[in-house]
């Protein structure tokens, strides 16, 4: 048991170098009643905050990766399943069973209060156990195979980040990040670890930004993952079902791969919305920064982004506490 701990202990010490590089801004003309500008000339300071933002994010989801990464190759979960002990009435094994997986499951939630459950899965997608137990006993299925985080990690053999999806255990929002449970070549399942939504929620909202700027987290699909608005939850069914963002010029530009700011409707209201996409465990993540021009007709809205990119998100005090938040 201690040299369990003395593996998941050492992750918090881990020095994670993310190596990445820059995506391709933007620089087009007014069209269609949108107003667009050149980034590298005039907001150049706002994707700088936001990119110092994705960096933390990327930090964080990379840390619990590699805790799920380093408690797959330990030898009780490399030691295989007992698949005679699995009960569909309970959609895995008992509570007391194969007890060595369960603890270091524990561990996980334990050390990483972001994760809100620990799954082990078969390679044919089968439930074996998940941690809480109460989560076990709550699903409403008892084979993953229908999940994209299950299809890309059997297909690639590679950890994966998932999309947003609704839990078959609580019914609320979540991300999982999955890495194939490997020995030698033999895959012998896969560990999952499933992201509560709350922590992102806190995250944003911890920088306090001004009333008419709102800064939210969302995935590929343009569901919201985080978001500075204390009015606004990101757990909830209703805002995986929304998708108010997927309609945006900015969130298409950002499935392109491009970053910079535009002038658009959201809400009704012409804002100008500043993108920054991310790639991240064979998925992409979106930053999008949203400031409410308040303003009609294109000589207002010229000086709506002039107003605008003066605005810094943070001051350094709270840059400094950033880096610690989770």
């Amino acid at each position: 048991m201690l040299k369990i701990l003395s593996f998941l202990f050492g992750i918090i010490t881990i020095s994670i170098i993310l190596f990445s590089t820059n995506s391709p801004s933007i620089s087009i003309y007014a069209q269609d009643n949108q107003y667009y500008y050149n980034t590298n000339e005039n907001n150049s300071s706002l994707l700088n905050e936001l990119e110092s933002i994705k960096t933390i994010l990327e930090n964080k989801v990379t840390k619990l990766a590699t805790a799920l990464q380093i408690a797959s190759s330990l030898p009780e979960i490399l030691e295989p399943p007992n698949t005679s002990l699995i009960d569909s009435k309970i959609n895995g094994i008992p509570e007391y069973a194969d007890i060595e997986k369960r603890k270091i499951a524990k561990i996980l939630l334990d050390q990483f209060n972001e994760f809100s459950s620990i799954v082990f899965s078969l390679n044919n997608a089968d439930v074996y156990f998940v941690e809480p137990f109460e989560r076990q006993l709550n699903l409403t299925t008892n084979n993953l195979s229908f999940r994209d985080y299950y299809q890309v990690v059997e297909q690639t053999k590679k950890t994966y980040l998932s999309d947003a999806i609704i839990s078959k255990a609580t019914g609320r929002n979540l991300a999982v990040i999955a890495t194939p449970v490997m020995k030698e070549n033999d895959m012998r399942g896969i560990l999952y670890g499933g992201i509560n939504f709350n922590n992102y929620d806190q995250f944003l909202q911890s920088l306090h930004l001004q009333n008419n700027t709102r800064l939210v987290l969302i995935d590929k699909t343009g569901v919201k993952i985080g978001d500075s608005n204390e009015n606004e939850t990101s757990v909830s069914k209703e805002s995986f079902e929304k998708k108010q963002f997927s309609n945006l010029t900015s969130f298409k530009l950002a499935l392109e791969g491009k970053s910079g700011s535009i002038v658009e409707k959201f809400d009704g209201k012409e804002s100008q919305i500043t993108f920054l996409p991310y790639d991240l465990f064979q998925n992409k993540r979106i930053l999008l920064l949203i400031q409410s021009c308040n303003s009609n007709g294109e000589n207002e809205l010229n000086k709506c982004i002039e107003n605008n990119k003066e605005i810094n998100l943070f001051n350094e005090d709270v840059l400094a506490k950033l880096g610690s938040f989770f």
